[in-house]
């Protein structure tokens, strides 16, 4: 039984977690005008497609008619996501993408009734000594995978669906790897690129930033090349009255800060799951036959 366009407009922002202050500002009227409408008073005819559009919804089902024609989930979802407040996009997107996880592959007849639920309220697991542990939920196929902490303390989401070529075909030469990962075993590196994150994004003299990150200016100068050299540092000259002086700006890709979750993934010393879906049966970087003849031909020839 189709509901009233009233009832359909309490609804609908009753669901999307929206007050009538909040439906307001998206729609541009007061809440007042809201609250009318929802008591039984109509909004204006040019306002229908934008309440339909921050709604997420269409025109008719505003007014409770059932909607048969294929649904574009791209444009859904856009409109969702205008629905929420800025401030909380974010956030929602999340919990949208890590309660669907388990709808990808598993069949809800073999889930119990909690097993939807994989938001968790925190992200640790207190080990037998006291430590605390990620609980980490992964989710692994043959087409590629999920891993993440499904927690409202710490949301972390890595949708990897596998490429056609492997997840190796991306990976940078292992000489490269190995630069960077000497770089940052070295004493105060990342003291010194964890201070400049906190900073603003501004030109300093390696003097200056050995001051302000509390390390020896020695140990920065020698740091400051292979920053540069591994892309993680900027470094230009900069033209003052005594000569030219060179003055050195954080390469901000924003990349130290998943790298550091992920470290710290890959070294927990503990399985702690909220969730684990693994029915991936070739092993994580296994080639397929034309990069198994790619990889021989290659070997081939550098023999000789």
């Amino acid at each position: 039984m189709n509901e009233g366009l009233s009832q359909q407009i309490t609804r609908l922002r009753r669901e999307r977690g929206l007050t009538q202050e909040q439906m307001g500002q998206l729609v541009g009227v007061s809440a007042q005008a809201v609250s009318k409408w929802e008591k039984g008073g109509a909004p204006d005819v040019e306002l229908l497609p934008v309440l339909a559009d921050r709604l997420g919804v269409s025109i008719d089902a505003l007014f409770g008619r059932e909607e048969t024609a294929p649904q574009d989930m791209a444009g859904q979802l856009s409109r969702w996501i205008q629905t929420i407040p800025q401030a909380e996009r974010m956030g929602r997107l999340f919990r949208l993408m890590a309660t669907t996880m388990l709808d990808l592959y598993v069949d809800p007849r073999n889930l119990n009734q909690d097993a939807g639920k994989t938001v968790a309220a925190t992200c640790y697991m207190n080990g037998i000594d006291g430590t605390l542990f990620w609980l980490r939920s992964q989710f692994v196929t043959e087409e590629g995978m999920i891993l993440g902490v499904m927690a409202e303390d710490f949301p972390l989401y890595l949708l990897l669906p596998e490429p056609p070529e492997g997840y190796g075909a991306q990976f940078a030469p292992d000489g490269d790897y190995r630069k960077l990962f000497a770089l940052l075993a070295k004493e105060g590196c990342l003291e010194l690129l964890r201070h400049l994150y906190g900073k603003p994004r501004s030109y300093y003299t390696a003097s200056a930033l050995a001051k302000q990150a509390g390390l020896p200016t020695e140990q920065v100068e020698g740091l400051l090349p292979s920053l540069v050299d591994c892309h993680l540092m900027q470094e230009r000259s900069l033209e003052l009255d005594d000569g030219p002086t060179k003055v050195y700006c954080l390469h901000d890709n924003r990349g130290l800060v998943p790298l550091l979750y992920f470290a710290r993934w890959f070294m927990e010393p503990v399985d702690a799951w909220l969730y684990g879906y693994d029915v991936r049966t070739r092993p994580t970087l296994a080639l397929n036959e034309e990069q198994k003849q790619r990889r021989k031909g290659t070997q081939h020839e550098s023999k000789h």
